[in-house]
């Protein structure tokens, strides 16, 4: 088993700050074990519902790792725009312009300007709140 770090709270509905700067500062936190084998670099707790067509619920513990041997289109990823994050669906990527979007019909896609914005991670995981 290995540990994997929780460097906070992850949402679909607005952009939050995240401090991944120093590594250091990320083995203050509180960790979760999972398989030694995965790849993941910290996890994040989901805290809305944006997902939830996939799956992943309020409390969940998002795996993010920073590489994916299959494409990111179709899957959640860690968005970073102006410092700030966002978990999003990469429904589109290309670039000029990438498309994220959520599971829930009243959200609306959001389109931004691939110069503007770095996919810094990927969902690799999840480990259910009931679980953590």
């Amino acid at each position: 088993m290995k540990r994997v770090f929780i460097a906070g709270d992850a949402y679909t509905t607005h952009f939050f700050d995240l401090a991944l700067d120093q590594d250091e500062e990320l083995s203050l936190l509180p960790s979760l074990e999972v398989a030694s084998y995965h790849v993941a670099r910290f996890a994040l707790i989901m805290r809305d519902d944006g997902l939830s067509g996939l799956g992943i619920f309020p409390g969940d513990a998002l795996l993010i790792s920073d590489f994916s041997m299959e494409p990111v289109k179709d899957r959640p990823v860690l968005v970073r725009q102006e410092g700030q994050f966002l978990v999003r669906i990469a429904a589109d990527v290309n670039p000029l312009e990438c498309l994220f979007t959520t599971t829930r019909e009243q959200d609306t896609p959001m389109l931004l300007p691939s110069e503007n914005i770095r996919i810094t991670g990927v969902v690799s995981g999840i480990i259910p709140r009931s679980s953590s």
